[in-house]
């Protein structure tokens, strides 16, 4: 089903009892840009992909959700489902965005309404702004409450408050005189009511303040919205306290439905949250991190943190592209693509099972594909979950407590990695040495095969190009590791070398990467810095060689 702006408010109360009634859930999003994975190098620990990844994509937003809700039925074991398709755009000039123009120009190949989004795409809001548009909320229907018990005070006692009265500036004398016979003609007449418009924030001040001085007998006032998001003045027959009591139930049910919007579907995946149910993705490192990040709080710098944050909004999370790296899954899915691993569980030795539609009207079709539509990429995600859960003989009745899948619960996938390729959320990851790692200079004019060739004592090796004069290069013996620095040819000139923990060292005493979230500058980034492997093989040794040294010795687990 699809939720926009047009039919939210309608459709909320069932999607948060669809959420209620469910027993797990998939997800996808459509982003406005994804990060780039080309300053993620294999030898990367989980640490700096986290570190690397949400500086890349600090700007990027998703657009897109996609939110398939689950049930098995207690007794039959039948699978339904409901799904939903979220589009949001963020609201107002507090939230500027970046789009990335191979993204935009994929999703418009792919059938994307860039109008819907814009025109009917909801509104959202983190928990820090919401906290602040309640709290503003309940500061003024406070205020307006005690304005009214103020004015029945007043009538019963005659008085006439003059407090808090703006001097009329010589500049606004004519436009307030101008308004002053308008209310007297309209006094007058016969008509029901009128509107005071094309007045500023400080003129409108001065109005009411006009209105309280001399007319509060004759009429009552209210705010409306104008054309172009302006506001005016409604000016009516004076209302009864029984009138104006009820006015002000109707203008506050207005407001809360008004701040609903405004929250939007971060109200959705609040109550996603609460429901600390399982969470299915598929290659899920940025539908999370977005998620997190426009619908609940400013990722966190710290790595622990982050999985902190995470274990606290959403306890139970698998990922299916890790899924995908189980030895017996392997060997039938060749890739773990997902359009690929949802074609690979439709045959054997996989069993699908039969899933029915939650809605009648609002149902997928596995076979008319619609890739990188939010919703049926989240379909297709839980599809693929059943199959490959199938496969592995999980109980889906009880997929939280099954031990087979207790293996690949709270792991995320991270491409490109040789040795730990997961983030863990509930604990830590395993340590590996990187001292077979190795930082290159070298003239400009060489190429991969030079490198490979000054290498070639070493056995066989895996080349990262950084620049055009520089690589990371990885043996694959790594018992050479030892040798390498001490007998590798260092000619000609302009060749350099050092090991991965001696860079890290000098690149960390050098100023590290540029950070947003370090130094505030909008640089996105990962930069490194100008560092030559002889400079770090010098760094540090210059009057205490043993200090420089251990030293290095404190690095060993980068």
């Amino acid at each position: 089903m699809e939720i926009t702006n047009q039919n939210f408010l309608q459709q909320l109360p069932s999607v948060l009892r669809t959420i209620q009634e469910a027993d797990f859930f998939a997800i996808d999003g459509e982003f406005t840009g994804l990060t780039s994975d080309r300053n993620v190098f294999p030898f990367d620990t989980p640490e700096e992909v986290y570190l690397k990844t949400i500086d890349n994509c600090s700007d990027f937003v998703i657009i897109q959700l996609g939110l398939c809700a689950f049930r098995v039925d207690p007794d039959s074991g039948q699978v339904s489902y409901k799904c939903y398709n979220f589009y949001c755009f963020p609201r107002g000039r507090s939230h500027p965005f970046a789009c990335q123009g191979d993204s935009m120009h994929f999703l418009a190949e792919n059938g994307f309404d860039f109008n819907k989004l814009f025109l009917e795409g909801l509104s959202y809001y983190g928990e820090a702004d919401e906290e602040r548009f309640r709290a503003d909320l309940k500061d003024r229907q406070e205020q307006r409450a005690a304005t009214l018990e103020a004015l029945d005070d007043e009538e019963a006692n005659g008085e006439n408050s003059n407090v808090n009265m703006v001097p009329v500036p010589p500049t606004e004398e004519k436009t307030l005189s101008e308004i002053s016979e308008k209310i007297e003609a309209f006094i007058a007449s016969d008509e029901v009511n009128f509107t005071i418009s094309n007045c500023n924030g400080f003129q409108r001040k001065l109005v009411y303040q006009l209105i309280e001085t001399k007319f509060k007998k004759n009429i009552s006032t209210s705010s409306v919205n104008l054309e172009n998001n302006h506001k005016g003045i409604l000016v009516e027959r004076k209302r009864t306290k029984d009138q104006e009591v009820e006015l002000e139930k109707q203008r506050c049910a207005q407001e809360q439905e008004d701040l609903t919007k405004a929250i939007g579907l971060s109200l959705v995946l609040q109550e996603l949250s609460k429901a600390k149910k399982m969470i299915i993705g598929h290659n899920m490192l940025l539908d999370l991190l977005f998620i997190i990040r426009q619908f609940f709080r400013p990722l966190p710098p710290n790595y622990q943190d982050f999985k902190k944050v995470v274990r606290e909004l959403f306890p139970l999370i698998l990922d299916t592209k890790y899924l995908c790296t189980n030895g017996e899954i392997k060997v039938h899915v060749n890739s773990s693509v997902l359009s690929h691993v949802f074609e690979a569980v439709q045959k054997e030795p996989f069993k699908l099972p039969e899933v029915v539609s939650g809605f009648e009207d609002h149902k997928y079709c596995p076979n008319e594909m619609k890739q990188h539509e939010a919703g049926f990429d989240a379909f297709l995600t839980g599809q693929c979950f059943l199959g490959l859960a199938s496969f592995l003989q999980v109980d889906i009745k009880n997929v939280e407590k099954d031990p087979i899948l207790k293996s690949y619960l709270n792991r995320i996938f991270l491409l490109r990695l040789a040795e730990v390729n997961y983030i863990y959320i509930h604990g830590k990851e395993p340590t590996f040495s990187r001292d077979h790692i190795f930082y290159i200079t070298f003239p400009e004019q060489w190429r991969q095969s030079d490198i490979v060739n000054r290498f070639r004592n070493y056995g066989q090796v895996y080349v990262n190009w950084v620049s055009n004069s520089s690589a990371f290069v990885s043996l694959h013996q790594r018992d050479h590791a030892g040798q390498v620095i001490r007998t590798i040819d260092k000619s000609p000139v302009g060749f350099t070398i050092c090991s991965l923990n001696q860079f890290k060292a000098k690149q960390q005493c050098a100023g590290g990467t540029k950070r947003k979230h370090d130094s505030g500058n909008k640089e996105t980034e990962v930069v490194l810095p100008a560092v030559s492997a002889s400079e770090v093989a010098n760094f540090g040794a210059g009057n205490n060689p043993k200090k420089a040294r251990k030293a290095f010795a404190e690095d060993n687990d980068w």
